[in-house]
């Protein structure tokens, strides 16, 4: 028989567990590799912030301290309640991913349990957003990305118990989405700086994520503004690891967009308010009614001839446009 409802969510402050043991490191070779997240700004918070802080520098992509706390208040109490009576269950986490007791990587993330196709009627599975995942400089090359990856996986799985007539969230479908920055909607300046600055080329970026099964939404997607001093970006790609199928069911999309939106983005505000975010639901809405999943693109076989074209802001065609384009 269906469950017909979610697993509910840990009240616990935070999460540890030895990340596979060991990582194979050139000059050092085994280094012991320790996973912790946590839901409150505490000292975890504090490694990930300081960390996460010298990892991002585009302005408008980036959380500054008091939103990511304001979010993790949603956790708990009074707030958390009233989210959940409209949400259902739901974390948020800060994590580090520490080797040899260095911070090599962090996350930010919030998780969820989701009705999949068929609406009110469908099985439940895990939705889960990777707002920031990083690996230190002083890191890179060992292989970490795909670790934080598989410790997010890890730990979105864990934030869920079942109870009698629940879903197990052990045996629940996971989707992890993230954004990228689109290359050919990049203006030069920051594609140059962000580039320089995550010591990796935007479109090797793409490949990288490709590589770990991403697929990229064909859909027009918005971040909405973080906060009332920054703008709303429309140089994303919305992407996703775990969707089965070439298209992502719409009313997936939907359900997960607006918790999403409504908690880590807008801090608990109501997504349906803003109109960067409106819009996109009712989309989604649209489609779910029409029963038109989106299409899910693989990047990987057109990067190479996507180099050549002139990128250049968003005047410019995007990755996403192109690669529907090359799909048809």
């Amino acid at each position: 028989m269906t469950p017909t409802r979610p697993p509910g969510a840990l009240r616990d402050t935070g999460i540890d567990f030895d990340c596979s043991a060991r990582a194979s490191a050139p000059d050092a070779g085994a280094a012991t590799l320790r996973f912790r997240a946590t839901t409150r700004p505490d000292e975890v918070f504090d490694r990930f912030h300081a960390a996460y802080d010298r990892a991002f520098i585009l302005p408008d992509e980036k959380e500054d301290r008091d939103g990511l706390i304001q979010c993790l208040a949603l956790n708990h109490g009074a707030r958390y309640e009233a989210l959940a009576a409209r949400y259902g269950p739901y974390r948020e986490w800060v994590a580090v991913l520490e080797e040899d007791g260095e911070v090599a990587g962090g996350a930010n993330l919030v998780c969820h349990p989701l009705r999949g196709g068929g609406g009110a009627s469908g099985p439940w599975l895990l939705a889960a957003n990777l707002n920031y995942v990083f690996v230190t400089a002083s890191h890179r090359g060992r292989g970490h990305l795909h670790r934080l990856v598989a410790a997010c996986r890890r730990l979105v799985e864990a934030s869920f118990v079942p109870a009698p007539g629940t879903a197990d969230p052990a045996t629940m479908p996971l989707l992890l989405f993230f954004e990228l920055n689109d290359p050919l909607r990049m203006d030069p300046e920051d594609y140059a700086l962000d580039s320089a600055h995550a010591g990796v080329d935007q479109f090797d970026r793409v490949a990288i994520w490709g590589r770990l099964g991403a697929r990229i939404m064909d859909f027009p997607y918005l971040q909405p503004p973080l906060s009332a001093g920054q703008a709303a970006d429309d140089g994303l790609l919305l992407g996703v690891i775990g969707a089965p199928d070439a298209g992502l069911d719409a009313c997936t999309l939907g359900g997960h967009l607006e918790r999403f939106f409504s908690i880590s983005v807008l801090k608990g505000l109501d997504a349906r308010g803003s109109p960067a975010s409106r819009g996109q639901l009712e989309l989604c809405e649209a489609a779910c009614a029409e029963g038109r999943p989106f299409a899910l693109l693989d990047p990987q076989p057109h990067l190479d001839a996507l180099r050549r074209m002139p990128a250049g802001g968003s005047t410019r065609t995007g990755l996403r446009a192109a690669l529907s384009r090359g799909r048809g």
